[in-house]
């Protein structure tokens, strides 16, 4: 959770950073949906338990991985987010590590 809050803080401090950081969000979002690298999970249909059903179907969703959220707590400490422009950003966290 502690990589999470520096995610939170970093978008709650505002100004020009934090509205990188926000568009970094979404283009790794929407760049990771297009290479197929979202991570998948499911949650169960809350709409069928609220119906009554005893043995509701799971819903697959998808999310970024957690391996880009360590990145982007990584880039938040070495203040790359007030140096780079979002497109760059996204172009080094998409990259394999070795």
């Amino acid at each position: 959770m502690p990589r999470a809050n520096a995610i939170v803080r970093c978008l709650a401090a505002g100004g020009p950073p934090a509205m990188t950081l926000a568009d970094v969000i979404c283009q790794l979002v929407v760049k990771g949906a297009e290479l197929g690298e979202l991570e998948e999970y499911e949650i169960p249909d809350l709409d069928a338990i609220a119906a009554g059903v005893v043995d509701p179907p799971r819903l697959k969703r998808r999310c970024l991985r957690r391996e880009w959220l360590a990145r982007l707590v990584d880039a938040i400490e070495l203040d790359a987010f007030s140096r780079l422009p979002a497109r760059d950003i996204v172009d080094r966290l998409l990259q394999p590590r070795p």
